[in-house]
């Protein structure tokens, strides 16, 4: 086998990181919205509704723990992307040698 970069759009390696970079960054931002409802829904006397994850996570660990998970998996998926990206750089410069 030649090269394993046969199509168009399969020879940009950064796909995994640019990808994994708008998702990490989406986790993370999304993380940061959850913190600000939730600390906004701390001081009010409004009833809250929420998927049965968070309010196990909030009953655990409060509004740190359930933005802490989604921070967590936004800088999971840029790491992962990101190593994905070097994986595919050296298979592309080993294919070129």
């Amino acid at each position: 086998m030649d090269n394993m970069y046969t199509g168009k759009s399969s020879k940009n390696p950064n796909k995994p990181l640019i990808g994994g970079l708008l998702l990490g960054i989406g986790f993370i931002a999304f993380a940061v919205f959850l913190y600000i409802d939730l600390a906004a829904w701390e001081t009010s006397t409004e009833e809250k509704r929420m998927n049965a994850i968070l309010w196990a996570l909030y009953d655990l660990g409060g509004k740190w723990l359930v933005s802490g998970v989604f921070s967590l998996l936004g800088l999971f998926m840029i790491w992962n992307g990101a190593k994905k990206t070097k994986e595919l750089k050296r298979i592309k410069n080993g294919a070129h040698q």
